[in-house]
């Protein structure tokens, strides 16, 4: 299978990355982003980048570089069997029109150069595994940006599985408290900042048994998805629903 990324440089991003190249059903991972991954990244398999400014490599991955998300190319996405979707960012700081164009105005862009390029087939849906939030509103309604806007990114995935004639499929996952992987210390180096380091270590534990999952089972469960294993299901999977299903694939 060959299965397309976005977002490859958040948490979620490179566990799921991680997870899609030591899949052995998974041949290719091609990358959507403005920019290639950045040297202190480590990949199972790969090879660390040359210099401080190269890139880490992997005979399984492929980079597209796309300077608007607004355009994507419809030949981009042609030859996928499905997508893992860990585009996204904090609002803080954010204006609702500058989150609402990251969040939904790139779906949309996505969606629209999945009609074009003809993904899937009634046997053999183009599976997305869109990677939201465990307090999303599908109505629209809520008072928290996040939870508003997210659910309107899902309901346009959606809507578009129902319009797709069968030929695409839409998974939405919607995870509690996640943070950088623990068997990765560059990443939470890289990725959070002092105070969110502190709060990693402090909700930690509490993560790992209550409100939230591990970038790892997070990444497990969207390749899962993207591969069909939740096709009957439901196109909703809450937290703690996605940390017993991933346990349940790992028991004996």
């Amino acid at each position: 299978m060959r299965i397309l990324l976005t977002g490859a440089t958040g948490a979620a991003g490179l566990g799921a990355l991680r997870t899609l190249l030591t899949d052995e059903k998974i041949t290719e991972v091609t990358i959507l982003a403005r920019r290639r991954l950045p040297a202190w990244v480590e990949l199972p398999g790969g090879m660390p980048a040359a210099s401080t400014n190269g890139s880490p490599t992997h005979p399984k991955l492929h980079t597209e570089i796309l300077t608007d998300f607004k355009s994507i190319p419809p030949q981009v996405l042609s030859g996928h069997d499905g997508a893992i979707w860990a585009l996204g960012k904090s609002t803080v700081g954010m204006s609702e029109e500058d989150y609402t164009e990251l969040t939904v105005g790139y779906v949309d862009a996505f969606i629209d150069a999945a009609k074009a390029a003809q993904l899937g087939s009634p046997a053999h849906p183009f599976r997305v595994a869109f990677i939201s939030g465990n307090s999303v509103d599908p109505t629209e309604k809520s008072r928290l940006l996040f939870a508003r806007v997210k659910g309107k990114a899902e309901n346009h995935l959606l809507a578009y599985e129902k319009e797709s004639g069968g030929t695409f499929r839409a998974i939405m996952l919607r995870p509690g408290y996640f943070f950088p992987s623990l068997n990765y210390p560059a990443d939470a180096r890289h990725l959070r900042g002092t105070t969110m380091r502190v709060a990693d270590m402090m909700l930690g534990g509490l993560s790992r048994w209550a409100s939230g999952i591990t970038v790892e089972d997070l990444g497990h469960f969207a390749t899962e998805a993207v591969k069909g294993t939740w096709d009957d299901m439901g196109p909703y999977h809450q937290n703690n629903d996605m940390k017993k299903l991933v346990k349940q694939l790992a028991s004996p």
